[in-house]
């Protein structure tokens, strides 16, 4: 099983670098899936091996001074309020409720990705048509 944490830790880490993403979900599936852990315990421990990452990052965006220290203290307060109202919630349902929850929520989040991906490329495809006829019609007016 300690190989397969550090492993697991790794391609976390990997991918979280290259989407962009905190690597908890990751964390949470690799745990259930691979490991064999319950859905609270899995959940319990990505949260806590995201406290190393979440420093570094903050030492990281603070030399970079990229931290809004007017907004981040009221963030911070919502997130942890939110973290205890959620975490009260998560220990008073099952953990089959808790992982149908789980998947529902980032499969959601999935699908709106991708549509919203999608939309933009339609976008971006309509706004490169225009612009071509906008150059042909230049072109034909200058002639």
């Amino acid at each position: 099983m300690l190989i397969i944490a550090i492993l697991t830790g790794m391609v976390t880490g990997v991918l979280s670098g290259l989407l962009g993403i905190g690597g908890g979900a990751i964390l949470v599936v690799s745990a259930v899936v691979f490991m064999g852990v319950g859905q609270h315990a899995a959940q319990a421990a990505a949260l806590v091996a995201m406290i190393p990452t979440a420093l570094v990052g903050v030492a990281k965006h603070h030399r970079n001074k990229m931290i809004n220290y007017q907004v981040a203290p009221y963030l911070a307060l919502g997130l942890v309020l939110g973290g205890m109202i959620g975490a009260y919630a998560a220990n008073n349902i099952s953990d089959t409720l808790l992982r149908k929850i789980f998947s529902v929520f980032f499969s959601l989040m999935s699908v709106q990705m991708f549509w919203t991906s999608y939309k933009q490329e339609k976008l971006a495809k309509a706004a490169e048509r225009q612009s071509g006829r906008q150059r042909l019609k230049k072109g034909q007016n200058e002639n």
